[in-house]
């Protein structure tokens, strides 16, 4: 384990509970026409020390639910290896219209511009300079445009220049495969998610960040940021709480509890923007925990003898979040629990699989920004997952009839300008 010389995100396990001691209205545009008639976000909002506390009350400032349109998909059902796509795990926009994708079957690291076009291969599959094994946990760009790729399997970072061509590679030595595994700061200093000590038996793991400088050098790990109530032991289950966070484009770290609307954005000076949010637990339908509860009895019949800790049973309520994204362009993406919606089961060829899911949640989104403002609600179109997120753009993966997956990019429209538009013919 590499030592700490300094933690730049005090925890804030001592902050106070939020006292109401004010409401401010703040109208989110001039005329109800444009913020969808209830769009005057409630707000209280109160500082004590070094620590903003925000407080949502009711609406947001779009005002209304915003609805995400496709506009490319890059892919085919059956067609040249370029357009096909097996296991998409990682992928990044360079900023100029273009994208990056990692595809992990087999492993192959394409180039795309901003048409979709096919532009080259970036390295194969390998132990050599520019060359990457089948598990790549994170992709970002630097601020001089070179390409940062985590290959696990070979210990490292590889890194690319524009044109495709490696531009050397920094070793890091981490035995963890998770996800939002590294993030690039505004600086260039990146941020490896590593384990910090043992594994410890039946409580989470010890998830800290490694912290390197533009120039590959070690500046300290980051312990996993603490916060008040987090759980002690990780139990089997489904809908059960958990302390989430993430580190952002601004190098702040974004980090709550799971069993209420409440997080932290730690800022790098040090000073906290605390956001609670009023919210109404999402129940579990009988027929959702029902299916459920089967496949926890299939894991538990099949696995039980591997496991250290209990199977929980299905809860009667969801916690608040799932989890935190973060933009490219700052903004704070909070993925809430929803209510499960009925859909068709996608048949599995495997005889000793459980039952496929026919209740799914939708995903839904609470999209902020970094001062504690809540924009609003985003919900995603069935069948499509979110890799990299931003205000004005998305893009992840859509799965077809046929589970075949397509590289989207997704317009996020937020209603204000689209009303605009509409008055202005």
């Amino acid at each position: 384990m590499i030592a700490s010389r300094r933690n730049p995100f005090p925890p804030a396990a001592a902050l106070p509970r939020f006292v109401l001691v004010a409401t401010l209205a703040v109208p989110a545009c001039s005329d109800d026409a444009r913020g969808g008639g209830d769009a005057t976000p409630v707000v209280e909002r109160r500082v004590s020390g070094d620590t903003t506390f925000v407080r949502i009350v009711s609406g947001s400032v779009w005002g209304a639910p915003v609805s995400v349109v496709e506009e490319m998909a890059i892919g085919m059902l059956e067609g040249p290896d370029e357009l096909t796509f097996g296991e998409v795990q990682e992928m990044v926009p360079d900023g100029n219209g273009g994208v990056y994708v990692f595809d992990a079957n087999p492993p192959s690291l394409r180039y795309y511009d901003e048409s979709g076009a096919f532009v080259r291969r970036v390295g194969g599959r390998g132990q050599g300079p520019g060359e990457y094994e089948d598990a790549v946990l994170a992709l970002a760009i630097l601020s001089d445009g070179r390409l940062v790729l985590r290959d696990a399997r070979n210990g490292r970072l590889n890194f690319y220049r524009p044109d495709g061509t490696p531009a050397g590679t920094q070793p890091v030595a981490s035995g963890l495969f998770t996800s939002q595994a590294m993030t690039v700061d505004d600086r260039d200093h990146v941020y490896l998610k590593i384990l910090t000590g043992p594994v410890p038996r039946d409580a989470p793991w010890p998830v800290g960040l490694l912290h390197l400088d533009p120039e590959g050098a070690i500046v300290d790990t980051i312990a996993s940021p603490a916060f008040p109530g987090e759980p002690l032991d990780s139990p089997n289950g489904v809908f059960l709480t958990s302390k989430e966070w993430v580190m952002t484009k601004r190098g702040q770290i974004v980090v709550g509890v799971s069993d209420r609307y409440l997080f932290d954005i730690r800022n790098r000076d040090g000073t906290v923007v605390r956001v609670e949010k009023e919210w109404t637990p999402v129940p579990v339908l009988q027929e959702e925990r029902d299916e459920q509860q089967a496949r926890l009895d299939w894991q538990w019949e099949r696995q039980g003898q591997y496991m250290t800790a209990a199977m929980q049973p299905v809860p009667d309520h969801k916690p608040a979040f799932r989890g935190f994204s973060a933009g490219l362009d700052g903004t704070i993406w909070v993925q809430v629990h929803a209510t499960a919606e009925k859909r068709e089961a996608t048949p599995s060829d495997d005889p000793e699989a459980p039952a496929p899911a026919t209740w799914v949640e939708p995903r839904v989104y609470h999209v902020f920004e970094d001062d504690g403002s809540y924009l609003g609600e985003v919900r995603i179109p069935p069948r499509t997952s979110i890799m990299v997120f931003s205000r004005d753009r998305l893009w992840g993966i859509r799965r077809g009839e046929l589970d075949e997956q397509y590289v989207v990019r997704l317009r996020v429209q937020d209603p204000r300008t689209r009303l605009e538009t509409a008055a202005g013919g």
